[in-house]
């Protein structure tokens, strides 16, 4: 076993940026009635989404698989299972429209809403 000690690793400002690019967050009081992390992080990404989608659209807006990794991270199957989850608890639509067909999507914020008072008021 060698005994020589090893020179530090430099770590440059672009190589840091590179690796620590935009942050992954979410909201952390979607996770108990969402079920979980994966769908929280999705359900807090959509909503984000949604927040910027023009008025006329009335809450729609299309998001592709490719779209939705580059954002969260969440693999294919995960989102999948997440999109599942959101949609049994009846927080997220979904609908295919156009020639090929694209996935849009729609937060129901009122159910959101609704959940989310009812996890408020459950004694701890």
């Amino acid at each position: 076993m060698s005994t020589r000690a090893t020179a530090p690793a430099v770590v440059s400002p672009d190589l840091l940026l590179d690796v620590f690019d935009l942050p992954i967050s979410f909201h952390r009081c979607l996770v108990p009635v969402t079920g979980g992390v994966t769908p929280a992080l999705m359900l807090s990404q959509a909503i984000w989404t949604a927040q910027a989608v023009d008025p006329t659209a009335f809450g729609w807006f299309c998001k592709s698989q490719d779209q939705w990794t580059e954002e969260t991270g969440l693999t294919r199957w995960e989102q999948e299972t997440a999109r599942r989850a959101l949609r049994k608890v009846g927080f997220l639509e979904e609908r295919r429209v156009g020639m090929p067909a694209k996935l849009w999507f729609r937060v129901r914020v009122d159910v959101v809403w609704r959940a989310l008072q009812a996890q408020a008021t459950v004694p701890r």
